[in-house]
Formats: C-alpha cells, structure tokens, sequence
C-alpha cells in the first residue's frame, strides 16, 4: 500500500448548495479516530468502538471552545465492508454549504486530508473491491442522462463486462500456457496440444472479442449520445420541426424564408438516447455574406452528424436545390420527410423517393402536429440498425475499452495466422502475451499510473 493510502481522506460527497443534508466521507485506517475528536455523541460511545454499520446522533465542535457546528449523524462503517474496503465514516450535515464546509476543516485539523478528484473510488480499486472497468462505470453512471444509459451503466458496474474479459484473458493465458511448454520442452518425449487444436481454441477467442466489438457502435450510443441535424433549403419548416420535437419554442420562426442563420443546437431523449439536435440553415447560393458563414457551418455540422433529417416540402415540386442538397448528405444515414403535409400535395413522393436512393418519405404537418412520432421512430430505427432491444450480455460503452479491444483483436488474429500457416511457438506466445497484457490495460490488471491518474482525475471530489 502506498504512503497515499496510509492516509486518511476527506471529502464533501454531496452537490454543494441548498438541500436536505450534506455529507461529510472519511476514509481510511484513522477515519473513526479523527472523527472522534470533534464528535460529540449523545450516547457518550466513542466511535473506535462501535459497531459496523452504526449510525449515531450528536453534534460536531469545534475542540478546545466547544463551539457547536452542527447537529449532525454520524455513520460508522468498518473494513472490508465498506465502499473502499477501508474504514469509513460519513457525517450527515444540515444541508447548505458553511456547514458542511466547517466540518470538513474540523477534519483536515485533525488529522485527515482533503481526497483527491476520484480518489474514494480509486482506493475501492487499489484494494480490490472493483476492477478499473467497474471503476469507470461508476462515473458512466454519475454521467448518465437518460434511463437506458443508466441502466447499461449499472450492468457494467455489476460487472457483467468485467467478467467476460477475465474469462477471455483466462483463456488466452491457458493457450499460452500451453505454447509456453512447447517451448520449454521442445527437446523433451512429451505430447502436446495438435496445432489443430490450439488453432480452434484461439479461434472461439476472436469469436468472442468479435462479438463483443459487434456491441460498440449501439453500446457508445446509448453512452455518449448520438447528434441529429435537421436540413433542407429555407423555409421547409426545419425550425418548427426542432420546436416541435423539444416540445418548447427554442427557435425563432417566421414564414420569411431565412429566418435561422446559425447552427441551433439542444438536447433531447429518443427511445432513452440522449440526442444533441442541430437547427441549420437553409441550404441555397447566396452572395451574402451572413447567410454564406451561416450555411457553411450547417454543412460542416451535417458531415459530423450521426443522422441527418432531410425536410422537402409536400406542398412544392421537387426542386434542383433539394437534389443538390441530398448530394451532399446521401452517404449519411438519412431520415427524410415531406412536413406541409397538411397542404394541398404537390409533390411526387414516389418520385422523389426513387431520386433519393429508394428512401422512404414520411408525411409530416408540424402545424397539425401529425407525424411526429413517426419522425421519432425513425430516427430510433436508425440509431439502433432496427434492433431497439438492448444487447445480451457484455456492451462495449467505453472508447478507451474498445481500442483495447480492437488491438487484443489484432494480436489474436496474428497468433491465429502463425498457427496456421508457419508454426513458430516463439512468435505464438509473444502475440499471446500482447493479448494478455491489452486485456489487462481494460480490466486494471497491466495499467500504468498515468492511465490510472487519467482516468480517475474526471471523477468528482467526494467520488
């Protein structure tokens, strides 16, 4: 244990302001000692030797003036049990922000020190109550905006993703295991696994990684959110469309074509997605100089989009600056829809369908509120490939897990080739090894200090 262990840490582990109460959290070997200083219990039992799990009341002074700094209740919780495996005390405070403030001093007086961004969880880590995966579900679930990214965020921290990759590098090492006592024991009279047999065991591991990897694009979705940009040339009704899809009025419309100039973006929630939704400007040649930087954001913002909501005009033929425009979008994944539905049609929807690759065309009257929904839909059915169900088993949510993966991937693949084309146990287990120890960097195992003082300084203090 490091010397940083060794000491006792202190944290606000509540939102600062106003509220019902503001918790204090202690951790460490001299948790209930410094506690005990400034405690005064009414029960007169000194929290060294209480049991477990204990609350008790009293109030928090200041020693020497015995000046009263809260009326407080004070949880006892001893190691292991305890969220870091340490000893661990929480003060429930009146809530506000002094209060709890002046009992977190009364701490650091004596004896503790204030905890570092993450750090209750990095020692829940470092003593081995959680792998670093769980460790970083435990921020995806502080982070969470939605139900569903909350929920995929609870699984991993169950560590139903964890556990697939301990068994995955379990079996990685039992096959270098193997390899390394073809190498140790070449010389000997000893049968060995066929490179038959070591070839289909390496093959059911790329499987696995491979479908694990096949959760990613849905699995970071659901974590970070997907972007979705409404376009189309003026006055089609794209910020009526944005209106009606936040359900409050955000934008700015007017039957005067050109009314939004700039990107608009807000933030909405799709089948449980977090969807950050972009306003642009209407597409069309213009000589002006706002209404040019105006649509050259809105085309800069369509090529990093996720989704593109295309809006033509059901009350207007097809025009040369709608064909203009879906060139520029047609390799984006595309919802398109005809708004105006409510006015009298001119506009050959199976006509422009065919110009549009065969996309289906949805009608929509923003005014009439009809088709919404239908907008929705779509929008889902795109984000999820049409499979709005929630994978079984292990999702990849996490970037950092899925170029650890993809290069565990890389390794596998070569150990595979090496197997089948030029047997060399040298070279097997090398490639083993760089598996063994990628799967190691996910999971805690192999990472260095700086990818963990990374990953745990986006952690709040009191975390």
């Amino acid at each position: 244990m490091s010397s940083m262990q060794d000491e006792t840490i202190a944290a606000i582990a509540t939102t600062l302001g106003e509220g019902g109460i503001s918790i204090v959290r202690l951790s460490g070997n001299n948790s209930f000692s410094v506690v005990d200083r400034i405690f005064c219990p009414a029960k007169k039992q000194e929290l060294s030797k209480a049991v477990s799990h204990s609350v008790h009341y009293g109030f928090i002074k200041e020693p020497g003036t015995e000046e009263i700094i809260d009326e407080v209740l004070v949880t006892v919780m001893r190691a292991p049990r305890t969220y870091t495996r340490e000893n661990v005390v929480e003060i429930n405070c009146h809530g506000g922000i002094i209060p709890s403030q002046r009992v977190l001093q009364l701490c650091m007086k004596h004896g503790a020190r204030l905890a570092e961004p993450g750090e209750f969880t990095k020692r829940a880590f470092l003593n081995g109550r959680i792998d670093l995966s769980q460790a970083e579900a435990v921020l995806e679930i502080i982070q969470s905006e939605t139900n569903v990214s909350a929920e995929v965020s609870a699984r991993q921290l169950r560590g139903e993703f964890s556990e697939k990759i301990h068994s995955l590098r379990f079996e990685i090492q039992e096959i270098l295991a193997l390899t390394e006592l073809t190498i140790d024991f070449s010389q000997e009279d000893v049968e060995f696994p066929q490179s038959c047999e070591i070839a289909a065991n390496i093959r059911r591991v790329v499987a696995i990684i491979t479908d694990i990897l096949n959760t990613a694009d849905k699995g970071m979705i659901l974590r970070q959110g997907a972007s979705v940009v409404i376009c189309g040339r003026p006055n089609v009704g794209k910020s009526s469309l944005m209106n009606a899809l936040l359900k409050h009025e955000r934008v700015i419309v007017a039957p005067v074509a050109g009314t939004t100039r700039d990107v608009i973006e807000e933030y909405i929630n799709i089948g449980g997605v977090k969807i950050k939704l972009s306003d642009t400007a209407g597409i069309i040649k213009t000589r002006n100089k706002v209404e040019e930087e105006g649509i050259k954001r809105s085309i800069d913002k369509i090529s990093k989009a996720d989704i593109v909501v295309f809006l033509l005009d059901y009350s207007c033929l097809l025009s040369e600056r709608d064909k203009e425009i879906f060139e520029k979008i047609k390799n984006k994944q595309i919802v398109i829809a005809a708004n105006k539905s409510d006015l009298p049609r001119k506009l050959n929807v199976g006509g422009a369908g065919k110009c549009f690759g065969g996309e289906k065309i949805l009608k929509l009257s923003v005014l009439k509120k009809k088709g919404l929904e239908e907008i929705e839909d779509a929008l889902a059915k795109k984000l999820f490939k049409n499979n709005m169900t929630l994978p079984e088993g292990p999702i990849i949510t996490n970037i950092r897990h899925k170029n650890i993966l993809e290069k565990c991937a890389k390794s596998v693949k070569r150990a595979l080739k090496i197997v089948e084309e030029n047997y060399n146990a040298e070279l097997l287990a090398s490639d083993l090894n760089e598996a063994v120890y990628q799967l190691g960097l996910i999971i805690g195992e192999t990472a260095e200090d700086d990818v963990l003082d990374r990953i745990f300084s986006q952690f709040c203090i009191g975390k």
